[in-house]
């Protein structure tokens, strides 16, 4: 069977490359070699000769690969006695992400949280981490496996928030429209998550000092990495991480983004930006609990990143370029500057060669403004009215605005036809639609007009991307990919 690095096709060539940076931070191999190490060094495990009970809780879209992994670790392990463990994910396993077995694993339930706005199934599922919690016994080790998504799939408030508004379901739906408003008011996830989690029952190291309480002698967390900076206590709303933001730094956040009057009354009582409450107590690092927990890395977005520059130089790219920088801000803004960086790079590179410029992050659609946008839209008459949801993610908003960038110089500069962009999130789903991202080039806004989509430009400005996309067959469908390392955009440029 042909390498598909190895071939002259465009698109064959950048899929293939995103295939690579999945591979590069793939969480079976890299959790199985990283709880391997640990269980070697860890003194926890070393103080008498009797056989040590093992719990394993693994949260998060890649939490179904981690556990493999990581119980594959333990198997090697003699003195260790797996006690059971529970994965909470986004979705229904395939064979694939149980590892070499195929199978669940025996001991190990798997529950379905809500993704990206938490409802009853994350509640059902902060339940059950509860009932696991009870599970651990006095000398216990328990592995904590965090990835992407795990905010929202474990998402519950906490018990103070349930009694203030009569029950947890009520509060569920306040904590649901915290995280809505969040989005729409265009917040990075970091810090998102720094007011999320002063509200939710397993974040700011609330599952570790539980677990302490339990007697656990030992808590080891591995994360893979899918937020800009690599922060513990981002990751997932660090349920083992304690909170760095003390109560004056808390308030200034929310008032930085002008989030006070946007706030449910209920909630603002609660976080204390209304009335006399405080903000609710968080474990913070002085907690005497910390001192049983370690925290260690299993991929991050640099691991996707230079998977995909390696594959490239393996594909006989000659010129490979990465970008240390991380991409943030607004999508399409960032799309904008790509092709423009895109263009520049073809027209200094000499004939007969191909370049690779590959970068990672995670960009940002302010959805509140793209809302007004649409509406607004939609109410003119002479524009026509679409009759169409929002649809589309952040990487389908930036390859679109670079395509349309891309076009602008279709007619004077042939080297812009040699331009190819991926732009995908390693997960396989780029906000709430079906595909990963998109694969564009200066021909695709034009292929999208010829197939109905007679305005690409108005889709990226009214928030409905995938529809310009899809009918200009330029959409990566790849289904979950069974990671979680924020976004991978790569630019192919080949000049002839």
């Amino acid at each position: 069977m042909p390498d598909p690095l190895q071939s002259t096709g465009s698109r064959a060539l950048i899929t293939a490359l995103y295939s690579a940076a999945v591979e590069g931070a793939a969480p079976f191999p890299r959790t199985r070699d990283a709880v391997r190490d640990w269980l070697h060094g860890a003194a926890a495990l070393r103080t008498n000769d009797a056989v040590t009970r093992v719990h394993v809780m693994a949260l998060g879209k890649a939490s179904a690969s981690m556990t493999a992994g990581a119980l594959s670790a333990v198997e090697t392990a003699p003195s260790l006695q797996l006690a059971g463990g529970i994965v909470v994910t986004s979705h229904t396993p395939n064979v694939a992400e149980w590892g070499p077995s195929g199978a669940v694993p025996a001991d190990i339930e798997v529950h379905i949280g809500d993704h990206p706005v938490p409802g009853p199934a994350s509640l059902d599922a902060a339940d059950a981490i509860g009932e696991a919690v009870q599970r651990v016994e006095s000398g216990d080790v328990v592995l904590v496996l965090l990835s992407g998504g795990t905010t929202a799939l474990t998402a519950a408030p906490l018990p103070e928030l349930s009694q203030q508004v009569g029950d947890a379901g009520r509060a569920q739906a306040h904590i649901a429209n915290l995280a809505q408003t969040l989005l729409e008011a265009g917040l990075a996830i970091h810090e998102m998550n720094a007011i999320r989690r002063r509200v939710l029952r397993w974040s700011a190291g609330r599952l570790a000092t539980a677990l302490v309480a339990r007697g656990a002698a030992h808590v080891a967390a591995f994360a893979i990495s899918d937020v800009i900076g690599d922060d513990p206590s981002v990751i997932g709303s660090g349920p083992c991480s304690p909170e760095p933001l003390d109560e004056t730094a808390f308030l200034a956040l929310l008032d930085a983004h002008e989030l006070r009057s946007s706030l449910e009354r209920e909630m603002a009582q609660f976080l204390g930006v209304q009335g006399d409450a405080a903000p609710p107590a968080v474990p913070h690092a002085d907690d005497p609990a910390f001192a049983r927990v370690s925290y260690q890395y299993v991929a991050r977005n640099r691991d996707a990143v230079r998977a995909l520059a390696n594959a490239a130089t393996a594909a006989g790219v000659a010129r490979v370029m990465i970008e240390e920088s991380p991409l943030e801000g607004e999508a399409a803004e960032l799309g904008d500057e790509i092709g423009r960086m895109a263009l520049r790079l073809a027209h200094d590179l000499p004939a007969q060669e191909r370049a690779v410029w590959v970068a990672g992050g995670e960009p940002v659609v302010h959805l509140r403004s793209t809302v007004e946008r649409a509406i607004a839209a939609d109410e003119d008459e002479t524009a026509g009215t679409p009759d169409e949801p929002m649809k589309g993610g952040r990487m389908q908003a930036l390859a679109l605005a670079a395509a349309l960038r891309l076009e602008e110089r279709a007619l004077i500069d042939d080297a812009v036809w040699r331009v190819t962009i991926l732009a995908a999130g390693t997960d396989g789903r780029d906000g709430p639609t079906d595909a990963a991202g998109a694969i564009v080039d200066g021909a695709t806004p034009l292929n999208a007009r010829r197939l109905g989509r007679r305005r690409p430009e108005r889709d990226l400005e009214t928030g409905r991307s995938w529809f310009s996309l899809d009918a200009a067959d330029a959409l990566l469908r790849t289904g979950p990919t069974g990671t979680n390392v924020m976004d991978v955009v790569a630019v192919l440029v080949e000049r002839r």
